[in-house]
C-alpha cells in the first residue's frame, strides 16, 4: 500500500464538531495522528497536502510538527520570490547554522577569552614583553568588546575597529587620549593598527583552538599597511661621541657601567632584550665570541657572533667571569642615558655658540638604531650578507639585509665604525669631541670576500 492511501478522511460524531471531519496520518514511530475540521472541504485541501509530503519522503514527514511544516512552507515560498538566484540548500543552511548555534552555546565573552590566552601564553613559558605585548593589543578590545561572546564578533566589526582605533597610552590601562581642543583627534600610526591586527588574529587563533570560534574573523579584516620606511643608522662619529660621554657618566659615583650593554648592541647586533638577558659568562673574550643560548634570543636557537676589535677594545675594561652584563634597573639605564644625551647636546650648543656648522645628535636615538646601525656597516665592510644574517640572527634569506641596509651609507662610513675605540685607549680613530667625519685610513683594507 502506498504510503500516501494512509491518509484518511471521515465524518467525526465528535461532540464540538458535530458535522465536521477528521484526517488521520501516521506519526513517528507508527503513530496515527488526527486533526479536526469544521468542515470536509478544509479537511480535503489539508490532507491532499498531507498526501504529497507523504509522498515526497516518506512517512516521517508526517510526524512534522506545525512550526516546521511552516518553515518548509515559507522556505518553499521564498524560492518561489527569487527565481533567477540559486540560494544554497536548505540542508545546507540547516546545517551550517546548528554548528554557529553550538559554538556559541560553547562560546565565551570576549574578556574571559583574552583572560584564558593570556593565561595560556603564560603556562607556554612567554616571555614577560611578550605577555605585555598580548595585554596591551588585546586590553583595548576588552573594552569595547569583553561582555559580548566571542563567537559573535564579525569581520566587519574587527575591520570598523581596527581602522577607527584612537590615540592609544603605550604603558598602563588602555584608554582613549583626548585631542586638544579644536584639534581633530589623533589616530593610532597603520604600523600600531597592523600590529593590532596581529595580536587580535593571535587571540582568535586561541579561541578556534578550544572550540569558542568556528573561523578566525581576523582573516579577512583589513589588512592596514604602514609606509615602508628604511632603517635610521646613527653616523661614524655620533656613535664615538657617544662612547664618549657614556665613559664620562661612568666615572660617577653609583653610575651603572652602560658601556657593555652599548657596545655589544652597536658591535655585536645584540637585540635590547637580549643584551639585558646576557651575562658575562656568555662573553668569551680569549675566544673572540659571543655565545648567545636559546634562553637569551629572541628567536628562541642559539647563535654565537664574532667578537671585533672595537667590540673587544670597550669590554675588556670591565670584563667579568660571570654576572648580568648590566644593571636590571631600568630607571637607572634611562637616567644616565639621558645624562649623555644632556652632554652631547651641550657640545652641540657650544659649538653652535661657536658659529660651527654642524649635524646636532639625534636626541632621542632612533629606534632600534644600535642594531641597525651594525646591520649596515657590517655588511658594507665585510661584504658577505651571509654572514652578516648569521651574526644577526636571522633566519631568512640574506636578501633581505640588501633590501633593507643597502644603500644607507658608504664604505668609508663602514671603515670608520670598525675602528671607534674607547676615548682612553691609544687611538681613537673617530674623534669623539670633534663634529665632523674623520677617519684615518687602515693599515691594511680588509678583503672583500667573492
Amino acid at each position: 500500500m502506498r504510503s500516501t492511501e494512509k491518509v484518511t478522511v471521515r465524518p467525526t460524531k465528535h461532540a464540538d464538531y458535530p458535522d465536521g471531519f477528521v484526517v488521520r496520518w501516521p506519526g513517528a514511530k507508527g503513530k496515527r495522528m488526527a486533526k479536526l475540521f469544521t468542515n470536509e472541504p478544509e479537511a480535503l485541501t489539508w490532507a491532499k497536502e498531507r498526501r504529497a509530503e507523504l509522498g515526497d519522503v516518506g512517512e516521517s514527514f508526517g510526524s512534522m510538527t506545525e512550526p516546521e511544516r511552516a518553515a518548509v512552507t515559507f522556505w518553499r515560498g521564498f524560492l518561489v520570490t527569487v527565481p533567477d538566484a540559486a540560494p544554497p540548500a536548505l540542508l545546507a543552511i540547516l546545517q551550517d547554522y546548528a554548528v554557529t548555534w553550538k559554538a556559541n552555546r560553547s562560546s565565551v565573552t570576549v574578556a574571559a577569552a583574552v583572560d584564558a590566552y593570556e593565561a595560556a601564553k603564560t603556562a607556554e613559558g612567554l616571555r614577560p614583553r611578550s605577555l605585555q605585548a598580548i595585554r596591551t593589543r588585546c586590553h583595548r578590545f576588552v573594552m569595547d568588546f569583553g561582555s559580548r561572546s566571542i563567537s559573535s564578533i564579525t569581520t566587519a566589526e574587527i575591520s570598523d575597529w581596527i581602522l577607527s582605533l584612537p590615540v592609544l597610552i603605550r604603558r598602563g590601562p588602555v584608554k582613549s587620549v583626548k585631542a586638544r581642543k579644536g584639534a581633530a583627534p589623533a589616530q593610532v600610526g597603520l604600523l600600531a593598527k597592523r600590529n593590532q591586527r596581529l595580536g587580535l588574529s593571535g587571540l582568535f587563533n586561541y579561541a578556534k583552538t578550544r572550540g569558542w570560534v568556528r573561523e578566525n574573523p581576523v582573516a579577512d579584516a583589513a589588512r592596514p599597511k604602514p609606509p615602508k620606511t628604511r632603517p635610521e643608522v646613527l653616523r661614524p662619529s655620533d656613535v664615538a661621541r657617544l662612547f664618549g660621554a657614556l665613559e664620562k657618566i661612568a666615572k660617577g659615583k653609583n653610575a651603572p657601567a652602560l658601556i657593555p650593554f652599548w657596545a655589544v648592541r652597536f658591535f655585536a647586533g645584540v637585540r635590547e632584550q637580549e643584551a639585558l638577558r646576557m651575562d658575562w659568562s656568555m662573553i668569551d673574550l680569549a675566544g673572540g665570541e659571543v655565545h648567545l643560548p636559546d634562553t637569551v634570543t629572541k628567536t628562541g636557537h642559539s647563535r654565537t657572533v664574532k667578537i671585533e676589535p672595537a667590540l673587544a677594545a670597550f669590554l675588556a675594561p670591565y670584563a667579568k667571569t660571570d654576572g648580568p652584563l648590566v644593571t636590571p634597573s631600568a630607571m637607572a639605564r634611562i637616567y644616565h642615558l639621558r645624562k649623555a644625551w644632556r652632554i652631547l647636546q651641550a657640545e652641540d650648543a657650544a659649538a653652535i655658540e661657536r658659529g660651527e656648522e654642524i649635524r646636532p645628535f639625534p636626541v632621542p636615538m632612533p629606534a632600534n638604531a644600535a642594531r641597525h646601525s651594525f646591520a649596515t656597516f657590517h655588511l658594507l665592510a665585510f661584504r658577505h650578507a651571509g654572514e652578516t644574517a648569521l651574526q644577526l640572527g636571522h633566519g631568512g634569506s640574506p636578501e633581505m639585509l640588501h633590501r633593507h641596509y643597502k644603500g644607507i651609507a658608504s664604505e668609508a662610513e663602514a671603515l670608520a665604525f670598525w675602528t671607534i675605540r674607547p676615548a682612553a685607549g691609544p687611538a681613537n680613530v673617530v674623534s669623539i669631541s670633534g663634529h665632523t667625519e674623520k677617519a684615518a685610513t687602515p693599515k691594511t683594507k680588509q678583503k672583500k670576500a667573492r
